[in-house]
């Protein structure tokens, strides 16, 4: 283990301090990553219905891939791709009439009401068949010609991509660009399924609907009305952005009930040429997610969660460090989201889990606390030991069993992140994050700095830590968390 110590410092001898043991952004990039521009789809929600739990891992998972690839200084483009567009602006509209929502109302709240607006609607609609037919005619319009239908839809939907991103925010998520599945609707994408008939991918069945042919099966691209499916503008959306941005990749963040839309999506791709640039991560479902006060169906409730369980812990504990009455203190906040993340995080992406509150929010085990916890830890010993660290590492002066084995965990970080980049699992981060703090923890417990009466000593114990907390640090935000510095 000392070989390895001493061959980091033979590899290192002049990088300053905290980046001694750090392989460069530029050598990761190098070690097996193509170039050209890697564009993640993600997140995803669908206006006037709930953010739910699938968007919320969709939203985590897609937030992990981009700051992966982006760690490794690709370009990347985060895409949040809103499903507005069906038959259910009809119901939609629809709704808005039977409760005389008012357009102050639905811009102050638009998610909430525009979601009780279609749950409304669509209840009318399994009484009353006529309910179902005028919401299928108001969408037929709307896939066929311009109306004021088109331009009421556009204004709901700007209400609600600002009501998410206020949401986004608070995880630390953000998008290059949002689409809208209404870009893709039948009069902007004509073209595209002119070319698509030319190329025999598509073609008429019997029933007058257009499909594509798969093996022994068949799947509707176009309705026999003349409406598109999702398909159709999931394959106009793919082609666009392969002219657009000319991505070198695409991934789609999506659950594993998507499993068939990608495969037709894929298939269309093949017979165009560009199906080795196309991925789909598929991610299982959690089960048993909810509040205290019930269900949870919406995004901010499930952070509001996360802090209020988090703010009560802070409470409790005597080793709270911040004034959680300071309105404007947002550890809690921090701390609860991390919980929620790496909770998700430290599964397997395909695995179906259950949530479980008082397990995701522990203060002690593996979790998003242990990993805030030890950066605190660490940002604390660095700015109260009143040395300054080493620029370089001594052997010599390091005999301690302890130290060896952080420098040793230290070392495995580039080949981690190689490993997690190869297989999109975020689990093989967060394990090592796992592992580099217990070793760090245990380390702190004999190898003192403040209490070391060798300058020496203390400058090179010292650059041992630092080069921790900032590895862990790196590796925090790949995951998506924010580093507190006091909690």
């Amino acid at each position: 283990m000392w070989n390895k110590i001493q061959r980091l410092t033979c590899l290192t001898p002049h990088l300053k301090a905290h980046n001694v043991f750090l392989l460069t952004s530029r050598t990761l990039c190098m070690a097996g990553v193509s170039p050209g521009k890697i564009l993640v789809e993600f997140s995803s929600p669908n206006i006037a219905k709930p953010f739910h739990v699938g968007h919320l891992r969709s939203t985590i998972i897609g937030n992990f891939v981009a700051n992966l690839f982006e760690d490794f200084q690709q370009s990347v483009v985060r895409i949040n791709y809103l499903g507005d567009w069906g038959t259910q602006f009809g119901y939609l509209k629809l709704g808005v009439e039977m409760l005389k929502l008012s357009e102050e109302q639905l811009k102050n709240d638009p998610i909430k009401l525009l979601y009780q607006a279609y749950v409304a609607a669509n209840q009318k609609g399994k009484e009353d068949a006529q309910i179902a037919e005028n919401a299928r005619e108001i969408f037929s319009r709307m896939e066929l010609e311009d109306s004021d239908d088109l331009t009421r839809w556009n204004l709901y939907r700007d209400y609600t991509v600002n009501e998410l991103q206020k949401a986004y925010s608070r995880l630390g998520v953000h998008f290059d660009q949002y689409d809208w599945e209404s870009m893709y609707c039948r009069r902007n994408i004509e073209g595209v399924l002119s070319d698509l008939r030319d190329k025999e991918i598509i073609m008429k069945d019997p029933s007058g609907k257009e499909v594509i042919e798969m093996g022994d099966r068949y799947v509707a691209v176009v309705k026999s009305d003349g409406t598109t499916l999702y398909l159709a503008r999931d394959i106009a959306a793919m082609l666009d952005r392969k002219q657009k941005h000319n991505f070198s990749h695409l991934y789609y963040i999506v659950d594993t009930a998507q499993t068939d839309h990608f495969k037709a999506l894929f298939h269309v791709a093949q017979k165009v040429g560009i199906d080795r640039h196309l991925s789909h991560v598929k991610f299982g479902r959690i089960r048993g997610m909810s509040t205290r006060k019930g269900s949870v169906v919406f995004l901010e409730e499930i952070l509001d969660e996360a802090r209020d369980i988090m703010k009560e812990k802070q409470m409790k504990s005597s080793t709270t460090r911040v004034n959680l009455e300071d309105s404007t203190d947002k550890t809690s906040d921090i701390l609860g989201i991390s919980a929620v993340i790496v909770n998700d995080l430290k599964q397997r992406r395909a695995k179906d889990y259950t949530f479980d509150w008082k397990h995701a929010l522990q203060t002690d085990g593996d979790t998003g606390i242990k990993l805030q916890y030890t950066h605190c830890r660490l940002y604390s010993l660095a700015m109260n030991t009143g040395v300054q660290a080493d620029e370089s590492l001594n052997p010599e002066l390091l005999p301690h069993t302890k130290c060896q084995e952080v420098v040793q965990e230290i070392d495995r970080f580039p080949a981690v992140l190689a490993s997690t980049r190869d297989s999109l699992e975020a689990c093989i981060l967060v394990k090592y994050l796992f592992d580099l703090c217990n070793t760090v923890s245990r380390c702190l417990k004999t190898a003192r700095v403040k209490q070391e009466p060798s300058v020496e000593l203390q400058r090179q114990r010292l650059l041992i830590f630092n080069t921790a907390r900032k590895t862990l640090a790196r590796g925090m935000r790949i995951l998506g968390l924010t580093p507190l510095e006091r909690m």
